[in-house]
């Protein structure tokens, strides 16, 4: 079932809307608590080298924000008919996606799949990154994360990440920023990432799948951290598609990956 209704948090006050199965338009989330948004302080810079040439100094202050994030939120048929916390995917879409338009978001990647399908076994929590961005607020998504979780029926051992090019740059950022939040990850054609993200990755199982002639994201962004990953110790496991270029998206038709998603539970707790 497909509804449009709008939704807001307001942290400070609390409240939450009632539910309707299927993929649902939650178009805005205001957060402003105390947990994420701490207080404005006071603003102390270095003082000024005491000589004229290259001198050093260091800032440190404490930054308040809004996050306001639109997303869709897919609830199936079963989360009404079971009282048991269900498994939440939070899914990145890639950089053709972005803006302040959701329709671009329901019409690729999982969520499309989504728009048909009432039984698919997982909550499924799908963002959308603001035009200019890539994917590098992992404050704010974890914020939105947090709140669904506070205000849906999951089971915080039980939840996944996953996402496609840019997405899958998201996905593989997002885990190394908060390495003990997901049960497991899956990087889809990843791009511009950075090795030194595996150090933080090696207690995370990956799945990633890339396309051997993907023009786009050349298959070595994938490559250098699963490398890296390999040599750590980590568990990870790598899907070259020799014929697939970056438009690998049919991949999230693969029933195999989300049985294996739901093989790994989370025992590490949030960071």
């Amino acid at each position: 079932m497909m509804g449009t209704e709008k939704y807001r948090w307001f942290s400070r006050s609390g409240g939450t809307s009632h539910v309707l199965p299927g993929l649902c338009l939650m178009v805005w989330l205001v957060l402003g608590s105390s947990s994420c948004l701490p207080a404005l302080a006071q603003t102390k810079s270095a003082p000024r080298p005491s000589a004229v040439g290259l001198g050093e100094g260091r800032h440190r202050s404490t930054v308040s924000r809004t996050v306001d994030m639109p997303y869709l939120l897919y609830l199936p048929e079963e989360y009404d008919k079971s009282a048991q916390p269900m498994p939440l995917i939070l899914y990145l879409h890639g950089g053709s996606a972005r803006g302040n338009d959701l329709t671009k978001v329901r019409q690729t990647g999982l969520p499309a799949l989504l728009a048909e399908d009432r039984h698919f076994p997982f909550v499924v929590l799908a963002p959308q990154c603001p035009s200019g961005e890539i994917w590098t607020d992992a404050e704010g998504l974890i914020s939105l994360l947090d709140q669904v979780v506070a205000t849906y029926r999951i089971d915080p051992s039980r939840i996944y990440l996953t996402g496609h090019s840019m997405g899958g740059r998201g996905t593989w950022y997002l885990a190394y920023r908060y390495p003990t939040r997901f049960a497991a990850i899956a990087p889809m054609s990843a791009l511009s990432t950075i090795e030194s993200w595996a150090d933080s990755l090696v207690h995370t199982p990956v799945w990633a799948i890339h396309g051997a002639k993907d023009e786009v994201a050349p298959i070595s962004n994938t490559e250098v951290l699963v490398n890296r990953l390999k040599t750590l110790g980590g568990n990870v496991r790598f899907t070259v598609l020799p014929e697939a270029d970056h438009f690998i998206l049919d991949q999230y038709d693969n029933k195999a990956l989300y049985d294996w998603l739901l093989t790994y539970k989370n025992v590490r707790g949030k960071p």
